[in-house]
């Protein structure tokens, strides 16, 4: 399984022969993980602007992946072990312990959710407003000790008033110690479900204890970006690369003039460029493209920051960036125009703490 991967087969700088892949899929709680050497134009043929005419890219920005096999076979555990480019680690590191259906399911949606985020993120810059619709806040996670509430519920009133997106409840919580809530619980896969009546208060630390995102939601803006992925795509950190490519198709192509930029790590509608998984192994993918320029990556990964300038030793300059903005400005090497970006929200919500 490719992850934040291209359309073609994984290939390697050279060929090696592999036998006939084992119909017996591995029972053991691990996964088999490898570069995967494929660097993915993504302002190029895969995208398209209906009704604008853009020129040419005069250079690729990519998006890097890598390999995943969430239930190897044996030979597959025999040959990433002995593989200095691979690694065999538990399988819940990848998965957070969820079933693998269920996770590469998520993965799907998360793919698509980036991409409508990154969009929108690259829109804003652009100097288009963006709205954010929906039909209430799906609560994603909850802290352990706030009660009543259940994963999956869709908030849609607080104490009467309507609620349509994550950012609506937050602003209704403001000032609030106590709220009323109005909760849609069991819909979806056909099923209607019911509405309930939740009250919630803050716990002492001020928090609500949850964290929610918008259901349903549609974002409007004056954009139209398009890009063609494969089916078997899984997870959101395509969407730098995305909001890049955005960026470039409508300021002349030339963003990344000069050699390949590749980009990994996700892109909120506020133009946060959050961590991603795997950053060394996609390094190690850049690495085997002598001329790829840059190396764009989220300043938040921390340690894997320090891993892919390890790894790439010189090879390709490794540029860490907190937002959308940054990318572009490094990019460019001049400021941004001048511009700010409009704070928006975050497509992820731990209500605030504030009173």
């Amino acid at each position: 399984m490719r992850f934040d991967a291209g359309q073609a087969a994984w290939k390697l700088p050279t060929p090696i022969r592999t036998p006939a892949p084992s119909r017996r899929r591995g029972r053991l709680p691990v996964a088999a993980v490898r570069p995967d050497y494929e660097l993915i134009p993504m302002n190029g043929n895969r995208l398209s602007t209906p009704g604008f005419e853009r020129p040419a890219p005069v250079g690729a920005v990519c998006a890097v992946s890598y390999r995943a096999e969430l239930q190897p076979s044996t030979w597959e555990l025999l040959s990433h072990l002995v593989d200095p480019q691979a690694s065999v680690i538990a399988r819940s590191r990848l998965t957070g312990g969820r079933p693998v259906d269920e996770f590469e399911a998520a993965g799907l949606d998360d793919s698509k959710w980036s991409l409508e985020s990154a969009t929108a993120a690259a829109a804003t810059l652009l100097g288009e407003p963006v709205r954010e619709l929906g039909r209430g806040a799906i609560v994603e996670a909850l802290r352990e000790d706030t009660v009543d509430l259940r994963c999956e519920d869709i908030i849609i009133a607080v104490n009467g008033r309507t609620v349509e997106t994550a950012v609506h409840l937050r602003a209704a919580l403001a000032g609030l110690d106590s709220a009323e809530l109005t909760v849609l619980r069991g819909s979806g896969a056909g099923r209607s479900g019911t509405l309930s009546k939740v009250t919630i208060t803050r716990h002492p630390d001020g928090a609500w204890g949850i964290r929610v995102v918008t259901a349903g939601r549609v974002l409007r803006h004056g954009i139209d970006a398009r890009f063609s992925l494969p089916d078997d795509l899984r997870g959101p950190s395509l969407g730098l690369a995305c909001a890049l490519s955005v960026v470039d198709a409508f300021t002349g192509g030339r963003l990344a003039a000069g050699g390949t930029v590749v980009a990994t790590g996700t892109v909120d509608m506020s133009g946060r460029v959050g961590s991603v998984g795997a950053i060394e192994f996609k390094a190690r993918a850049v690495r085997a493209h002598p001329h790829v320029r840059r190396f764009v990556i989220p300043a938040e990964s921390g340690a894997d920051v320090d891993n892919a300038r390890r790894v790439l030793g010189g090879r390709a300059e490794v540029v860490a960036v907190a937002t959308l903005a940054e990318a572009v400005e490094v990019l460019c090497g001049f400021s941004w125009r001048g511009r700010k970006v409009t704070h928006r929200s975050p497509d992820r919500h731990w209500v605030s703490t504030a009173r």
